[in-house]
């Protein structure tokens, strides 16, 4: 009896690992992904639609010219969301790979990577969804400065 729960127990470690590969695989792809949200989101955070005030003479120098235009205040709140989101994945990902190499949690790699991996899925996939209203809204603003509008 106990070389029979021997062998089931060793074809669910192997098949547990496989599992892992497999998540740990898709993973390095995400964290492309999750890398360039974060670069993407990082840069267009410093380089803000409209500009900076620079008229040396103004109380308001540096401060965002369109800073009371309200796609322009969602603008900031969307790439702030989408780049903490895309740096939070990048967290869960270096996790689950730390927590692959350590030999104390053998037994427990696999549920535990699995939930990273999915917690780690659902903020990259809300990143990617938040970083398209940002860039709509930037659409937005682009359109409503071109045409003359004032919001």
């Amino acid at each position: 009896m106990d070389a029979i729960e021997g062998t089931s127990r060793q074809d669910k470690d192997k098949a547990d690992d496989k599992r892992v590969e497999t998540i740990m695989k898709a993973a390095q792809t995400h964290l492309v992904v999750a890398t360039l949200l974060v670069t993407v989101t990082f840069a267009a955070g410093f380089t803000l639609p409209g500009g900076f005030d620079s008229d040396t003479k103004s109380p308001n120098k540096g401060t965002a010219v369109l800073i009371r235009n309200a796609a322009f205040c969602a603008f900031v709140v969307t790439d702030a969301i989408a780049f903490a989101c895309s740096a939070g994945t990048m967290f869960m990902y270096f996790v689950m790979a730390e927590v692959r190499r350590d030999p104390k949690s053998y037994g427990q790699v696999y549920p535990l990577i699995l939930d990273l991996y999915n917690d780690a899925v659902n903020l990259q996939g809300l990143a990617m969804y938040v970083v398209v209203i940002a860039f709509v809204t930037v659409r937005n603003i682009i359109r409503t400065e071109q045409s003359g509008e004032t919001t």
